[in-house]
């Protein structure tokens, strides 16, 4: 029988990931091919043996890595998350939940929790959202408090500043630094000094906030990335513990009982 220490040894090698990757790209080339009709008439049994073989590779994969991590397995949300997605891969070719089974394309998302990189952005991501949201909300207030003054300044430029909500969606336009020439040519055009407004709207919305938003996500990167050295500096403090506990373990059963009676 395969030892839980062999099981870890083998899940945590490089080998076993670049082949669990290569299974979910499979496994979402299967399920795009699946969407031709042509393609599923020629070679509709290919590709159900192929998908049976993907399924049972994906189960061997997650028996495996719940072997290898036991009960620390259910206290990651990813790995309730990898379970899921295989759980979706095992329902029945039914007609009524054929729908259910075109959700197997989402074996692409697990990618974030196999790799190291995507998983330490989506982590960061997730950490920043009180943050995130605390600056979205800045820049809707921002977005709307300039719709408001354009509609009264500008009101008599039908084409942008006509109503109020046209006005919100021509300054999420130059919030994006896409549009804002020709608006500001239309306005200056009625308003020469209309572009006091869009440079103003523009330092505070487009250079401001966004790059606040970008340093927002960045610490919050900084952090993860500090975080998983913590983690990774602890566990391997741990590994080096037990390694050790495990060598005196062995000393004092080579010296056996006689051994301590010397040492009394």
């Amino acid at each position: 029988m395969l030892s839980r220490a062999r099981a870890r040894a083998i899940v945590a090698s490089k080998g076993f990931q670049l082949a669990v990757v290569g299974t979910i790209f499979a496994n979402a080339i299967a399920v795009g091919l699946e969407s031709s009709p042509t393609i599923l008439e020629r070679h509709g049994t290919a590709l159900r043996v192929a998908e049976i073989l993907i399924v049972i590779a994906l189960c061997v994969e997650l028996g495996l890595r719940l072997w290898a991590e036991g009960k620390r397995f259910f206290r990651s949300g990813w790995n309730w998350f990898d379970l899921l997605i295989v759980l979706v891969a095992l329902i029945p070719a039914v007609s009524h939940l054929r729908v259910l089974r075109v959700l197997r394309v989402l074996q692409l998302a697990r990618l974030v929790s196999i790799l190291p990189s995507l998983r330490r952005i989506v982590s960061a991501m997730m950490s920043a959202v009180p943050s995130i949201f605390t600056v979205i909300m800045m820049l809707g207030v921002a977005l709307y408090s300039g719709a408001v003054i354009g509609t009264h300044l500008f009101s008599d430029v039908d084409e942008y500043f006509g109503s109020l909500g046209r006005s919100m969606f021509t300054m999420f336009e130059i919030m994006t630094i896409e549009a804002w020439p020709d608006v500001a040519a239309a306005v200056m055009d009625k308003h020469p000094a209309g572009w006091i407004f869009f440079v103003i709207y523009l330092v505070i919305v487009g250079f401001i906030m966004l790059n606040l938003l970008i340093g927002v996500i960045v610490s919050a990167m900084e952090t993860e990335v500090n975080r998983e050295r913590l983690e990774a500096d602890q566990e391997l403090e741990r590994i080096q513990y037990e390694a050790i506990m495990a060598k005196l373990e062995r000393i004092e059963r080579r010296l056996g009982p006689e051994g301590s009676d010397k040492g009394t």
